[in-house]
């Protein structure tokens, strides 16, 4: 279904780019803390460029106390449906595990909300 819909959508000469949304899931992440399972949520839409047409979306931003600012991904496009999912989970985890490693007491306040989700 979402491909007949991409080629109707790469057939019209009023779009440039398009993307489908393919699945959204819930996901409660395990980061190696035990009582501490954060929730997030991740889109993967399948879009019309051919090289990597899969990509994520994710409803929050790893920010420990050991980073500047939140983590936000410069990299959400893969060849791969799996690809795009791993590198999400990847994301929102790879920093929460780091800073549990270094002996900090994790908190929710360690995901901040993608205003733009």
């Amino acid at each position: 279904m979402p491909n007949k819909t991409l080629e109707r959508l790469k057939d019209s000469h009023h779009v440039i780019e398009a993307y489908v949304l393919l699945r959204e899931m819930k996901v409660h992440l395990n980061v190696g803390h035990e009582g501490f399972s954060p929730k997030a949520e991740i889109r993967i839409w399948l879009g019309t460029n051919t090289l990597y047409p899969y990509s994520f979306e994710l409803s929050h931003f790893a920010h420990t106390p050991l980073q500047e600012g939140p983590y936000m991904p410069s990299r959400v496009d893969f060849p791969s449906e799996e690809e795009a999912i791993d590198s999400a989970i990847n994301a929102l985890t790879a920093f929460l595990i780091s800073a549990i490693k270094q002996d900090l007491e994790p908190a929710d306040s360690w995901l901040v909300p993608n205003e733009d989700f």
